[in-house]
């Protein structure tokens, strides 16, 4: 393996000017010795040790991401394209920082607490958690921790999320500015973003004079097999009480399109079908899905210097982020 002092003979320098390098350190070198010496670092292929980092940083270097799984389904949202792009998304924004994700799937909050303790993090991300859950991490944590996608009644803890209400209002006045009327919201809860999407959703039928009855918030199953059990038994008839359905995710509205695909109804000709998130699985289904877009890699890089803002002991930082939503129109909606 290539050590520091072979490249540093190679370019000429001492060590520790290429240690400074690898580490971000410019300021004592030339932009023409950095150039020279991270040209070499890659032509050799040059690994910087854990060890090193650790101690040139100060701290180890690692920050923990904490993703709940309810029910002790471990690594359940592996399969999902959210949580998929999220993962993703953190891992190359804390390496980017030059620090390393440390990934762990948890059912309870005790067992992060362990986590956090055992592994020595500099900082926590969670997702997934509950606001009481987050708190109790917070409580319980001797380092920063950013929570994403948590609705507080108080700025007690910091976090990154959307403007999911906004953005469950956006979708909906499309829908009715399309003529439709008899709407219903599909998610597997009624707490945190999928209670503010559904707000947007009253919120929006109010501002139109749509009455109540005609808008509904249907809660699925959670868990897959019991959901398709779910569609098989109840979906045709749910698709013959509404002329759309706004689906929390677009997770979900791929996966029932499919089942109503099965059962005879089309899609848009008989029902219209929106979701939220826009996915890859948006435009890889057909029709192409009508959606909501956010910013998964944006609320990455949020959160992520958000957290390290703390770690590096800012005072100057705001608690709560909402980012922007837009709508992305494509060939599920029928305009009526």
């Amino acid at each position: 393996m290539i050590r520091i002092k072979d490249i540093a003979k190679e370019a000429g320098v001492s060590p520790t000017t290429v240690s400074n390098v690898i580490h971000g350190n410019h300021k004592k070198v030339s932009e023409e010795t950095v150039e020279r010496i991270e040209r070499l670092l890659k032509d050799r292929d040059y690994i910087p040790s854990m060890g090193a980092r650790m101690l040139a940083g100060g701290g180890t270097r690692v920050i923990g991401v904490l993703a709940a799984e309810p029910g002790g389904e471990k690594r359940r949202a592996e399969g999902h394209p959210f949580a998929n792009i999220l993962l993703r998304s953190l891992e190359r924004a804390i390496y980017e920082r030059n620090y390393y994700m440390l990934l762990h799937f948890t059912s309870t909050p005790e067992e992060g607490i362990q986590f956090a303790a055992t592994w020595n993090v500099e900082g926590l991300i969670t997702i997934g958690f509950g606001t009481g859950d987050n708190l109790k991490l917070q409580g319980s944590c001797k380092v920063p921790i950013v929570s994403i996608d948590v609705y507080y009644e108080d700025e007690r803890m910091a976090n990154v999320g959307l403007d999911d209400k906004g953005g469950g209002a956006l979708m909906t006045k499309y829908l009715l500015d399309t003529g439709h009327r008899k709407i219903g919201f599909v998610s597997d809860n009624d707490v945190g973003v999928d209670y503010e999407r559904w707000k947007g959703v009253c919120e929006a039928c109010e501002d139109y004079g749509v009455k109540d009855a005609c808008v509904r918030h249907i809660i699925i199953p959670e868990e897959r097999r019991t959901r398709r059990e779910y569609y098989r038994r109840y979906l045709a008839q749910i698709a013959a009480e509404y002329d759309a359905l706004f689906f929390a995710s677009d997770y979900y509205a791929v996966e029932a399109m499919a089942v109503l695909g099965d059962v005879g109804v089309r899609v848009p000709e008989d029902l219209s079908v929106a979701g939220f998130d826009d996915t890859e699985s948006a435009v890889m289904c057909r029709p192409l899905l009508t959606t909501v877009h956010q910013e998964v890699e944006g609320k990455a890089e949020h959160a992520v210097r958000k957290l390290l803002a703390f770690i590096q002991g800012e005072r100057k930082i705001s608690m709560t982020e909402r980012l922007p939503v837009t709508l992305v129109l494509r060939d599920s909606v029928k305009n009526r």
